[in-house]
């Protein structure tokens, strides 16, 4: 989802709060895999099979960045009654959320974009993801925008968690 849409979705939220930037499960620097194609650069090594998948998206570069803990940068009580938590991080969604146990009580539904086979060395994939959300009281809602391989196997998904 683009951050276009996001916006758009968030208009329709009564609290309207949108934050952006890098927020993972531990503070400090990291080294960031810069991809030909920018929404494909991640924290981890771009694996074969993105690129397999995906091409044009091998890495071009790397840089450092600084990287917070979520729970550092946004208190639950800052949050409306409605929160929703979008994430799509390439690969790194689970360290996103562990990084987050303190707002996720806050929370109301999460959105992630979620991999079946590993785009990135060592990610965790989607299967990991649900469990640690369902341990954190979320059930999932929905499957949105799959993408398949040609054999017909799923790849990778937005999935929708609602809390309870």
């Amino acid at each position: 989802m683009s951050l276009r849409k996001l916006r758009k979705l968030i208009k329709l939220l009564p609290h309207k709060d949108l934050r952006r930037g890098l927020r993972f499960g531990v503070a400090g620097e990291a080294d960031i895999n810069i991809s030909n194609s920018p929404d494909s650069s991640s924290l981890l090594p771009i694996s074969d099979l993105q690129t397999q998948h995906f091409p044009g998206t091998q890495r071009a570069a790397s840089t450092t960045l600084q990287v917070k803990r979520l729970d550092s940068c946004i208190a639950g009580a800052e949050l409306g009654k409605n929160s929703l938590l979008k994430i799509d991080v390439q690969g790194f969604e689970l360290e996103l959320l562990k990084g987050a146990t303190e707002l996720l009580p806050h929370i109301q539904a999460v959105y992630v974009e979620c991999s079946f086979i590993e785009l990135y060395q060592g990610q965790a994939l989607a299967s990991a993801v649900i469990d640690f959300l369902h341990e954190h009281g979320f059930t999932l809602a929905g499957f949105y925008n799959p993408q398949y391989d040609p054999s017909g196997a799923a790849i990778q998904a937005d999935l929708a968690f609602n809390r309870g």
